[in-house]
């Protein structure tokens, strides 16, 4: 049995208490995991708002992008070593053995394994760990501080990119935060034509920095973006106006919700004359990730990070509550 220092939830909206966390016997297919890095992401801040209270269990450690040196291998594994330096994300574990598995859509399995819901042993401790098998080696060029976003992030708006994209297609992102700053410069780099969508004009150059072709302010008049898209990735958890979304889309046009968007209503009727689609973005499978994390690498994309110490994780929470995060916070174990 293994102690490690975390910092968990007691209770729903009780913020973070720094406490001894026991971890049972390494399992002969696990890595364990000396936490320097973890990201805070708005999935964090919902656990702890208590907005997902059938998945959680209590005291509850939450973070899921977590970057550490592995400090311990279970008898089955091969493929780390002491020292490695490994990535976990949001998914720790399935089956590999049902059919999705099999067909290497393991984020889809009926068993699988998540880092901080259900078992409630994230990564806002000393030590995580995870099934090497939903481990990641990351490339040499990405620094540890800016890999843990791009564990669920980074990964999540690559996998959507990924299924519904080519080159040359119109792409557009709705909001300019953690998610969408990342998504607008990996659909650049894939040779996609970018718009990105904002009521906060003060976004804009950064917005074209990243790779945007042009900066469309969602407040104002839409109609000469009328069917100018094929694919938008909305990262805002609230939309603005789903009729007006639609009238953005070409015919066979995705819209595609990442994150946790709340209720909405879209009107079906409206989307059939151009046979539009709405789909979702969650974070996706292993092949995606790695693929993930090599095309970063290879085309320099990294997120905005604000670094902070695991101690002050409660002040991060807030920073992040308010909207004051630029793009993403990220703790550090010093």
């Amino acid at each position: 049995m293994t102690t490690t220092v975390a910092y968990a939830l007691a209770a729903p909206g009780a913020g973070f208490s720094k406490c001894k966390l026991h971890l049972p016997e390494l399992g002969p297919d696990d890595i364990e995991v000396a936490v320097s890095h973890c990201g805070v992401c708005a999935s964090d801040l919902h656990l702890v708002d208590g907005d997902f209270e059938d998945m959680v269990s209590y005291p509850h450690v939450c973070g899921h992008e977590i970057v550490g040196a592995v400090i311990a291998t279970g008898t089955n594994v091969r493929e780390w070593k002491r020292g490695d330096r490994a990535g976990i994300g949001w998914q720790n574990g399935a089956c590999l053995t049902c059919e999705h598995c099999l067909k290497g859509e393991e984020q889809h399995c009926s068993d699988a394994h998540f880092t901080c819901c259900y078992d409630g042993k994230g990564g806002f401790a000393e030590v995580a760990r995870s099934d090497s098998r939903f481990a990641y080696k990351i490339p040499d060029e990405i620094a540890s501080a800016e890999a843990a976003p791009l564990l669920c992030a980074g990964h999540t708006v690559f996998s959507a990119l990924r299924r519904h994209t080519s080159p040359g297609s119109r792409v557009g992102v709705l909001g300019i935060g953690g998610l969408g700053h990342l998504a607008i410069q990996f659909a650049s780099k894939m040779g996609c034509k970018v718009s990105a969508l904002s009521s906060n004009r003060s976004k804009e150059h950064e917005a074209l920095g990243y790779g945007a072709s042009e900066f469309i302010d969602i407040g104002s008049d839409l109609s000469s973006h009328a069917q100018s898209l094929d694919f938008l990735l909305i990262t805002t958890p609230t939309v603005p106006n789903s009729v007006t979304l639609a009238e953005l889309m070409r015919p066979f046009g995705v819209l595609c919700f990442a994150g946790m968007v709340k209720p909405t209503v879209i009107d079906i009727v409206q989307m059939m004359g151009r046979t539009l689609s709405v789909s979702t973005a969650n974070a996706g499978s292993r092949s995606e990730m790695n693929e993930m994390f090599s095309f970063a690498a290879d085309h320099g994309i990294r997120p905005v990070i604000e670094l902070e110490k695991m101690v002050n994780l409660n002040e991060a929470m807030d920073h992040l509550r308010n909207g004051q995060a630029r793009y993403r916070i990220v703790l550090t174990n010093d």
